[in-house]
């Protein structure tokens, strides 16, 4: 008993006699029973039956234990607190004496197949018109209610009314004859029960008995109440007429026998097969004469079904009527599907044999499993379709929708049934679709529209719609079929192409260019520029004239060649050529010309755009004259220039105004070829700088003042050449150069005069400034050269050297040497980082002092073995550049002294504002230094920072006790 069932399937036995119960494994994990003493207890089952449940549970017991056999469908409750419905089938087991000895069961997990009929029941609606065809009449019922919810149209064949007068209240109370309406009324009253197969008779319209068999299947809720019952209706009156001949007369039943349509077998008790009617070899095409006496049932239906119909022949000589299905395979491998009916034989109360009677339903298998097949395909290609499906009746409520619309609109399609379209549809246009709606209910036509849809996260989707009715059997419209497309997209891209096809109508408009339109050698259209091009007043007076009207006649040819090429196909495009245009007063002006074919109103046609370049031909004419001057006076231009470059170049190596006047002397001379040339010194002369002043006798510039004295160059001769203009700018252009660099000198001279004066003192703070500003300014421009010629250089040849190692032709040690190259070069590109940084911080000025020391210490400490402490909080003074850079400056000092000479393991470095003045305060804990003597304090970097100090008009004060580490204090003013 343990080994039987799967996981949805378990057994049970009851032991009447030794009241034991006994269950497999399975049923032990449903109910987690631990204590296998319990499962002894008959009772057991019944404390996991669902509390609802539980009479109807106890009347199937105690039918079981009278001896029938019976099923019931319950619900468990699991420990889990979970509710499983299952079906329970129970045989009672008889002993010699014809009582209960035993009661053997088996328990079905259903709950999928519960949970399944709820979802089949939800879409029973979809079939309706499918049934309606059929001659069984489908009805559901709505059993809380007591109101008949649907009932198909073949009811009019079965009873001759139609189905709304079946869903009348007393209506089969109407129809029944009253011998058989106390069995309608207990009908009525016991469905609920669950009967589920009744033959009763019922007068048809015509007044016409008729017998109907009846097929109930109850459905429940999750509290396993009744809450609708659906069935089907069978018109059995014919059989029920056989029946009654066969009864009234041995030889109609033998003729029925004969010729009855179904294979018909008499069994006796042992299974043997007494008699067998003549539609046995005709449905099977077996010859049974060959088996002699000994024919089985087994010959007709195959052996592989013998060990089921056995039993069910078993339970037929114990007087139940048994209804299967069996599928054989014949010799000639062909598969009948058979509907079996066994029926007990009884003579004098007493079973004798059985009838087995085999419909052969191979057709209907076959049709039914088609049209599973069709419908499962059907809704495959539903569920999978981009567009909206949906039904809607008149007042435009959603019947029926597809999953897509979840796709199109947003919402679940649980959402959307029983729910209006207008609901979805843009304020604006819901009366139209009202109204289209109706139309086509009114029409009974196809109809096409679009609508705009409302997403349900709230943007707008166009829609293409399609409204199909459908039509019931009185000819009218009972739905619509309505099939949506999402074309949001085709509208956007329409709605683009109309602003881009007037955008480009009007540029063409627009177009400074003349664009003409012409098929057949004629204009079709021109805009607002040809008009002024061709020289007339309106369109009219070119469109339908032949394009050739205006052409010089010496391109005719030309035109009407191009023309023919370009008319030859659509898509063609030929380059611009020149021609001439005869405008309507008959002037002639220059056009450039360019056509491409295209297709317009079916026909080739041609855009072609005229360009006048009139005023470009003669712009082309002067600047060939131009040219020409040019190429005449290239020599003297550039002999020119190659002075300019020469007297520029000679200049940087003039270190006195002695040298700079003899070389200007010089140049003038050679290129004005004039002798008489000489530089004076004048009082209070008012000219212009370098402007050209002529004179009785020749030519002046002044080229400088100083100290109230003016310098000029004066040509004491004509010369001929001033006369030419690019001369006298070179003139003007030398001795510019000239006076840039005479008032530096004279200052430069002044101050190296001072500088001798002042070499046995102590430099003033003036100087110190200038010669630290010099030393900036230079470091400056190193570090520019260094970042913009060296450094560049480095990257260059480091991504050459890349670029060259992706190559994979390259390997081995060549590129092991190579990549060793590369990191080289990337050591030589940070070190040229770090050294135009020390020579320039880049952020001082931007970011301030205090930020840009942060960022000098973090590199000091990763290059030092010492901790830098830094205060600033107290510092907000806003500095002057050279005061920047002097702190700075003074801070590099230190740490470089820190690093070379202290062996500290902390630097302290505060930053401080304190009136006007800036206090910066350094410490360290190193090896200190010794403060007596003059050599101390001009080494280590010392003497500097002194110097630096005075040159801001600040104080500086050392402290270093022995061994106990170096203390500066600096004081700069702020001002």
């Amino acid at each position: 008993m343990h080994s039987l069932g799967d996981k949805d399937m378990t057994s049970w036995s009851i032991d009447m006699e030794a009241n034991l119960l006994t269950m497999s494994n399975v049923l032990e994990k449903w109910v987690d029973c631990s204590d296998h003493a319990l499962t002894h207890n008959p009772n057991f089952l019944r404390e996991y039956v669902y509390g609802e449940d539980l009479e109807r549970f106890d009347a199937y017991i105690d039918k079981l234990y009278s001896g029938h056999l019976c099923n019931l469908e319950y619900r468990m409750q699991l420990p889990a607190k979970a509710l499983k419905w299952v079906q329970s089938i129970g045989t009672p087991v008889f002993n010699q004496e014809h009582k209960v000895c035993r009661i053997d069961g088996v328990i079905i997990d259903i709950t999928e197949q519960k949970n399944a009929q709820a979802q089949l029941e939800s879409s029973f609606s979809l079939y309706q018109q499918m049934f309606a065809a059929i001659d069984v009449a489908i009805w559901s019922y709505d059993y809380v209610s007591r109101k008949m919810l649907f009932i198909s149209d073949a009811i009019l064949n079965i009873t001759g009314y139609s189905a709304e007068q079946a869903k009348e209240d007393d209506f089969w109370l109407r129809i029944a004859p009253k011998e058989e309406r106390p069995l309608i009324q207990e009908i009525i009253t016991t469905v609920g029960q669950g009967i589920s197969n009744l033959e009763y008779q019922i007068i048809h319209a015509s007044g016409e008995l008729r017998w109907v068999q009846v097929r109930i299947i109850p459905s429940m809720d999750e509290t396993g109440a009744v809450v609708r019952l659906n069935g089907i209706l069978i018109d059995h009156t014919e059989k029920k007429q056989m029946q009654e001949v066969l009864l009234k007369s041995e030889q109609r039943y033998k003729s029925l026998f004969d010729h009855n349509p179904d294979i018909v077998c008499e069994l006796d008790l042992q299974g043997s097969i007494v008699a067998i009617n003549p539609a046995a070899e005709q449905i099977t095409g077996e010859a049974f004469n060959r088996f002699g006496e000994n024919l089985s049932i087994v010959n007709l239906f195959g052996a592989e079904n013998s060990h089921m119909m056995s039993d069910y022949f078993d339970k037929t000589v114990g007087g139940v009527l048994q209804h299967y299905t069996v599928t054989s395979v014949r010799e000639n491998g062909l598969v009948n599907h058979w509907s079996m009916k066994n029926i007990p034989v009884h003579e004098n109360n007493q079973i004798v044999g059985t009838f087995v009677i085999a419909r052969d339903t191979t057709a209907s298998v076959e049709v039914e499993k088609r049209l599973a097949q069709r419908e499962a395909e059907y809704r495959l290609i539903t569920e999978n379709m981009e567009d909206m499906i949906g039904v809607l009746d008149q007042q435009g409520n959603f019947i029926i929708a597809s999953s897509s619309c979840e796709k199109i609109i947003g919402l679940p399609v649980g959402s959307i049934k029983n729910t209006t379209i207008l609901e979805y549809i843009h304020p604006d246009e819901q009366e139209v679709l009202r109204e289209q709606i109706l139309d086509i209910f009114r029409t009974k036509v196809c109809k096409m529209f679009y609508n705009r849809f409302i997403h349900i996260k709230g943007h707008i989707i166009d829609l293409e719609c399609l409204g199909t009715p459908v039509l019931g059997e009185d000819g009218e419209v009972v739905s619509i079929v309505i099939v949506a497309r999402d074309i949001t997209k085709r509208v956007q891209m329409e709605s683009e192409l109309r602003e881009s096809e007037e955008l480009n109508r009007l540029l063409i408009d627009m177009s400074p260019e003349a664009v003409v339109l012409h098929s057949e050698y004629k204009f079709l259209y021109v805009n607002f520029s040809c008009l002024g091009l061709f020289g007339v007043c309106s369109e009219d007076q070119l469109i339908g004239t032949s394009i050739f009207n205006w052409a010089h006649p010496d391109y005719i040819t030309l035109a009407r060649d191009r023309m023919r090429e370009i008319y030859y196909g659509p898509n063609r495009i030929l380059a611009p050529v020149e021609q001439k245009v005869v405008r309507s007063d008959g002037s002639i002006i220059d056009v450039e010309v360019t056509a491409s074919s295209i297709l317009y109103k079916g026909k080739v046609a041609c855009i072609s755009i005229f360009r006048d370049i009139s005023d470009r031909k003669k712009i082309e004419v002067e600047r060939q004259l131009t040219e020409q001057i040019i190429r005449n006076s290239e020599e003297r231009y550039f002999n020119l220039q190659m002075s300019l470059d020469q007297f520029s170049q000679d200049l940087f190596g003039a270190m006195k105004i002695s040298h700079m006047e003899q070389r200007l002397l010089k140049e003038v001379r050679e290129v004005l070829r004039v002798t008489n040339i000489c530089m004076i010194e004048v009082e209070d002369n008012h000219d212009k700088i370098c402007e050209i002043i002529e004179t009785e006798r020749g030519y002046s510039l002044k080229i400088g003042e100083f100290r109230r004295k003016s310098y000029i160059l004066s040509i004491n001769e004509k010369s001929i050449l001033l006369e030419i203009s690019s001369v006298r700018v070179w003139l003007k252009t030398i001795t510019r150069y000239v006076s840039v660099l005479f008032d530096n000198f004279l200052l430069i001279e002044d101050l190296t005069k001072d500088l001798e004066l002042a070499a046995s003192e102590q430099a003033p703070t003036w100087l110190l400034r200038f010669m630290f500003n010099l030393s900036e300014n230079e470091r400056k421009r190193l570090a520019q050269d260094l970042h913009d010629s060296a450094l560049q250089e480095q990257i260059i040849w480091y991504r050459k050297l890349d670029n060259f190692l992706s190559d994979k032709s390259v390997t081995g040690e060549l590129k092991e040497q190579l990549e060793q190259i590369t990191e080289g070069l990337l050591d030589v590109i940070y070190e040229l980082r770090m050294i135009c940084n020390e020579l320039r911080p880049p952020a001082l000025i931007n970011e301030g002092l205090a930020s840009s020391l942060e960022t000098l210490f973090e590199f000091a400490q990763l290059r030092n073995d010492y901790q830098i402490y830094f205060e600033s909080n107290a510092f907000r003074h806003k500095l002057k550049d050279e005061i920047l850079i002097g702190l700075y400056r003074i801070v590099q000092e230190l740490l470089a002294n820190a690093a070379k000479h202290s062996c500290a393991t902390e630097v302290r470095i505060s930053l401080a504002s304190e009136g006007q003045q800036v206090l910066l305060d350094y410490e360290d804990n190193g090896i200190g230094m010794s403060l007596l003597g003059e050599d101390s304090l001009k080494s280590m970097g010392i003497y500097g920072m002194k110097e630096r100090v005075r040159s801001m008009d600040g104080t500086i004060r050392f402290l270093s006790p022995e061994n106990k580490g170096l203390a500066v204090f600096i004081s700069i003013p702020a001002d």
